[in-house]
């Protein structure tokens, strides 16, 4: 994000005011410093050519709180992005999850690995030769690719001559692109930039690894990343691959811009992807309600689904469990180069969140999703801040989403998804403190206020989750169809007997007892005849029990699994993690020995899956809002269950494990059911 804009941003708030269009330029040219003669010398370089000179205005004016991040403050983790880079040269795309083993092998050796990431200003280190070669090359395009020719100049301008994307670029971009897609662009040299973009986009999804984990999640200290690590590697988080796409597709004269989600509104995190100007979108747009994949068209929102994959045998599931399949959209935003004039990065005088402060920003969410303009009712008439924000509710609490400037006690904002948790609020010193309450938008565009009334209260509400069952545990559980189990005495396995075979998706676990009493050596998991869809074969956990409930040990064999989900993580006593099989090896089973026969009463499978279920002995607190989170008091589970008395109703609650687990979801509790958010 862009840092340290309020100086000239109050006087930008003029700018954008002013009949002087020379302003801006003057007020770029002021902040580059010492760099000031490279950039006016692109513009003398160009006084005979009207157009260039157009184009290089319109970069220089436009520079302003554009950053670049100093390869130099980052150098102390290059030793990671090294030895990705070698792998993916060496070996092609990571597979197997090989990534984290490269990670923890060169963790390892550099544990105190600390960066102090630095951004050094576009205004006062670009050099003339750079923008001139930029500037040169994007119209050398325009002028050679059939395509491009009579591209509307404002589309020009705004989505494939800017060189840099959310502050991310790299001066042999333009370069590398061009000779990467070279053999494809002629391959495709008649027809749209639509079905061209496509292409390049298609090729990008195929060998670019989106990964999480290593830079948010377990593994973390790896970004922010330089262009050049992002080219090497081709891994990253979905806005680095979005960076490097939109790279990809202006290079070769598409016009391209990249949209985001701030966070989804029943999930965490933000999510970002790219938009090709002029390409059709499909249907109508998104109303935040749930229904399955079927078919591409059903995607209105990139990443809105929890997979892209089709499953019949969801229906599997019981009633009584409801499974969220895709993800809600409160906002849907673009990060333009243009400064926009009525960004609140130009208009606050206060502080603000990170979110806003990229001048650039522009709210598209009614080109996606069905919205409304609302108005918001306040506590109070009079403000401590100038700006209100509705919030959604993310991993680390209140997040917000838009801005409006409040009048009396209401505020309006505009745009709005519906069938969606908000909450009005201040911004202080980087915390959230509401300002009214919170509310659902319903698809009728109404205000459900949520106002906890305890003389109408639930006299006992039973939860099973603290989060949604969401449709990649679903796929995770169904994919263990038709996993068998046996027990034998042979050590060659060969006087095996079929004890039991999953015959329904385990919702987080599956169990069955063995009435004989005969003892038994060996239990075998056979996965043969799985048929895993959306994801691999894994296994969570599998436990072994006598009669004294007793949980057996041994040793596992089989196929050894792949690396970093290994034999090891069969009996880990970790819901999370996984054993995932190895499905080049003949043996498409694993074998528990005990060591000697024994009676096995009974045994217990968890697929891979979230942890989120309410779990036998572990401790939860439940918490229900009324200006902050009030607990309504703690609980060891019983049955895989919580049971609570006298809850308020119209309120939000959340469940926090004590015992183990962050992840967490607001809900309401209606008709004896949780309805999340």
């Amino acid at each position: 994000m862009i840092v340290g804009y309020f100086f000239f941003f109050v006087v930008l708030t003029f700018c954008a005011c002013s009949s002087n269009e020379n302003v801006l330029l003057e007020l770029a040219l002021d902040k580059s410093g010492e760099n000031r003669s490279e950039l006016e010398a692109v513009l003398h370089h160009y006084k005979d050519n009207q157009k260039k000179e157009e184009a290089a205005r319109f970069l220089i004016s436009n520079m302003i709180g554009k950053q670049v991040l100093d390869s130099n403050s980052v150098k102390g983790n290059q030793v990671y992005f090294d030895a990705f880079a070698n792998y993916r040269a060496t070996y092609g795309p990571f597979l197997y999850d090989i990534q984290y083993a490269i990670y923890d092998s060169i963790n390892k050796l550099y544990p105190y690995t600390k960066v102090n990431p630095r951004f050094l200003s576009d205004l006062k280190e670009l050099s003339s030769d750079y923008l001139i070669h930029h500037i040169d090359q994007c119209f050398q395009n325009k002028e050679r690719y059939p395509w491009c020719k009579n591209m509307d100049w404002d589309i020009f301008f705004d989505y494939v001559l800017p060189y840099t994307t959310d502050n991310c670029h790299w001066e042999h971009a333009g370069s590398y692109f061009d000779r990467k897609y070279a053999s494809l662009r002629d391959s495709m040299y008649m027809c749209s930039y639509e079905e061209i973009g496509k292409a390049i986009s298609d090729d990008v999804e195929q060998g670019f690894l989106n990964e999480w984990i290593i830079f948010t999640g377990k593994y973390q200290g790896l970004r922010p990343m330089t262009f050049q690590n992002i080219v090497a590697t081709q891994m990253g988080t979905c806005l680095e691959k979005s960076t490097y796409k939109i790279a990809a597709l202006r290079a070769n004269g598409i016009p391209a811009a990249l949209n985001m989600v701030p966070c989804w509104g029943n999930s965490q995190y933000p999510h970002s992807w790219v938009e090709i100007i002029g390409s059709k979108q499909s249907g109508m747009i998104y109303d935040n309600t749930q229904r399955p994949f079927l078919t591409k068209d059903d995607i209105k929102i990139d990443g809105m689904f929890w997979r892209d994959v089709y499953q019949s045998k969801i229906d599997m599931f019981p009633s009584t469990i409801t499974i969220q399949y895709c993800r809600t959209a409160p906002k849907v935003y673009r990060y333009n180069y243009r400064i926009q004039p009525h960004s609140l990065a130009i208009l606050s005088k206060e502080e603000i969140p990170p979110l806003f402060k990229n001048p650039g920003i522009q709210d598209i969410t009614d080109q996606y999703v069905v919205c409304e303009d609302i108005e918001v009712p306040l506590w109070n008439e009079k403000h401590p801040k100038e700006y209100v924000y509705l919030c959604c509710y993310d991993i680390i609490g209140w997040n917000p989403v838009c801005w409006g400037r409040p009048e009396g006690s209401k505020v309006r904002f505009p745009k709005m998804g519906v069938n969606m948790l908000y909450l009005p609020a201040y911004y202080n010193d980087g915390e959230i403190r509401p300002a009214g309450d919170a509310f659902i938008l319903t698809r009728e565009g109404k205000l459900r206020k949520l106002l906890p009334d305890f003389e109408k209260a639930e006299s006992s509400a039973t939860f099973y989750s603290k989060v949604p069952y969401r449709m990649n545990t679903a796929l995770q559980a169904t994919g263990t169809i038709g996993t068998r189990f046996y027990v034998c005495n042979k050590k060659d396995l060969s006087d095996r007997s079929l004890i039991y075979s999953i015959e329904n998706p385990p919702f987080y676990v599956d169990s069955f007892r063995i009435s004989v009493s005969q003892k038994y050596r060996y239990l075998i998991c056979d996965f043969q005849e799985t048929q895993p869809l959306g994801y691999f074969y894994a296994i969570a956990e599998i436990k072994v029990f006598g009669s004294d409930g007793q949980q057996f040990s041994g040793e596992w064999g089989g196929n050894e699994g792949t690396k970093g989900h290994g034999l090891d993580l069969v009996t880990d006593q970790d819901r999370v993690s996984y054993y995932q099989p190895d499905q080049f090896q003949k043996d498409q089973f694993v074998v528990l020995d005990l060591g000697e026969p024994k009676q096995i009463a009974k045994v217990e499978f968890y697929p891979r899956n979230d942890d989120n279920k309410i779990v036998t002995g572990e401790l939860y607190e439940l918490f229900y809002w009324e200006k902050k989170w009030i607990s309504l008091g703690k609980q060891y589970a019983e049955d895989n269950k919580l049971i609570y008395q006298n809850i308020p109703r119209e309120s939000i609650f959340r469940i926090h494990n004590h015992t183990r687990g962050k992840e967490h979801r607001p809900f309401t509790y209606e008709g004896g059911k949780q309805v999340w958010y």
